[in-house]
């Protein structure tokens, strides 16, 4: 049987509750509940780190960050790391890669062929309308929003799809093809044409909960929201953040259409499989916060993840509740071409699984951290508000979290005030528990389990 073609779709900063698939009671994302349909959802699906560049290189290698030394945006991937995608070329599968790969000297795009990133040619110009639209804003929050001029199809992301089927068109049928689309949205600032900037009405979308007065949070966190200009902002301009956030998905969803669409008009999609995730979430109004920045709440480590093709290889329209990560991504898709994926890949195939031979581990483990000093301590050049965390929320430590069905823990060595949360009683991460006595043994447990990872994973 031929080797199936791979689609894989990165949203950036999506988390996994923006779509009714996850729960969401206001978003509509027809064309991902079709490809559930067409393959399997997993519920509990985790990004180790909840920045971009590390999270990337993760999924690529399905190795931990700490492991490829890639701890924020200004790393780069190791030389000896390989990448999924120079894995698939040695066995024949034409690559490319198209929009926020994070390519050049970073890593991201290592081993693809055809590289069209987002500093080249049309994507620079449609990133350029974007950027002048933040230069125009009387303020910049971590929340700003814009309405971009221009069609769907011509914006950034329709752009991005439209070179993504050249690619396709341009392979020649004799070999597989391995495409990767990084689309740059929902990532603030939250900036989308028409219709999607006006679609959801700020007025009837729910907001989440946000914590009382006793929440025992770490005092970083206001700061942060602060800093961002979310704290004090008015509830109206907050609706208005959250409702073109989820105007963004939906339109992230009406590219994944089109893409598939034309994958069916080529008569390649019956033997190609798609994923659909993101590198890692957003706040996008939860703890009075909008973006990202150095905490592992499931609103930045948990993001959306499909698997759709045929159904020799991928269940049909199932849900996975166990707990999985980005790392299993790489030796599922190595699995199905026939590579042995190596030993010191920390993942493992999804397809064991499935054949009911193995089991998922059931616990999800992540990291933030090691920025440097300066950009923690001087407010300037560590504020890269609203594309990024202003520089309190940034840190020079290394934060590492455990998260089980019931419960998490965010722990970093030397810090009193650590976090850990009772997920049935309280999904959202409203309450600290980590100061309860009557909880310590709890707290040590996962401690252990935080060491036997972090130490065994190199």
């Amino acid at each position: 049987m031929a080797l199936p073609n791979i689609v894989l779709l990165l949203a950036d900063q999506q988390k996994a509750t923006s779509l009714g698939l996850y729960g969401n009671p206001d978003v509509k994302t027809p064309a991902l509940e079709a490809l559930a349909q067409r393959g399997v959802v997993f519920e509990n699906y985790f990004t180790p780190h909840p920045f971009c560049l590390p999270a990337r290189c993760v999924l690529m290698t399905g190795r931990y960050a700490h492991a490829i030394g890639v701890h924020g945006n200004g790393y780069t991937l190791p030389h000896y790391e390989v990448t999924l995608a120079e894995r698939l070329r040695e066995v024949g599968y034409q690559t490319g890669a198209v929009g926020h790969f994070h390519g050049g000297r970073s890593g991201g795009g290592r081993g693809f062929e055809f590289q069209h990133d987002i500093g080249k040619g049309v994507l620079a110009e449609r990133n350029h309308v974007r950027r002048e639209l933040v230069e125009l804003a009387p303020a910049r929050t971590q929340h700003m929003v814009a309405e971009v001029p221009g069609s769907p199809e011509d914006d950034l992301n329709g752009a991005m799809t439209k070179i993504g089927m050249n690619f396709v068109e341009s392979c020649s049928a004799e070999r597989p093809f391995f495409l990767h689309i990084a689309y740059m949205d929902p990532h603030p600032p939250f900036l989308v044409p028409e219709p999607y900037f006006s679609l959801y009405d700020p007025a009837q979308i729910t907001m989440p909960p946000v914590e009382q007065p006793d929440a025992d949070k770490p005092c970083a966190q206001e700061q942060t929201a602060r800093d961002g200009g979310t704290w004090d902002a008015d509830e109206d301009e907050l609706r208005k953040a959250l409702a073109v956030y989820y105007g963004m998905v939906q339109h992230l969803d009406d590219q994944v259409a089109r893409l598939v669409d034309y994958l069916d008009s080529r008569g390649v999609l019956d033997n190609t499989v798609i994923i659909y995730s993101s590198d890692h979430g957003d706040y996008a109004g939860e703890h009075r916060m909008f973006g990202k920045s150095c905490t592992l709440y499931d609103c930045l480590v948990r993001v959306p993840a499909i698997i759709a093709g045929p159904d020799h290889l991928v269940p049909q329209g199932e849900r996975i509740e166990e707990i999985t990560d980005s790392t299993n991504v790489a030796p599922t898709l190595l699995d199905w071409v026939g590579i042995e994926a190596p030993e010191n890949m920390h993942g493992r195939s999804f397809v064991p699984v499935w054949q009911g031979k193995e089991r998922l581990r059931n616990a999800a483990f992540a990291e933030v951290g090691a920025f440097p000093a300066a950009m923690v301590s001087d407010p300037v050049r560590g504020n890269n508000v609203p594309y990024g965390p202003p520089a309190s929320g940034r840190q020079t430590e290394i934060s590492t979290m455990v998260r089980t069905p019931e419960w998490k823990l965010v722990y970093t060595p030397g810090r009193e005030h650590n976090e850990l949360y009772n997920l049935r009683e309280d999904p959202w991460e409203l309450r600290n528990r980590y100061h309860e006595a009557h909880l310590s043994e709890v707290v040590t447990e996962l401690k252990q389990q935080l060491m036997d990872w972090y130490l065994g994973h190199h």
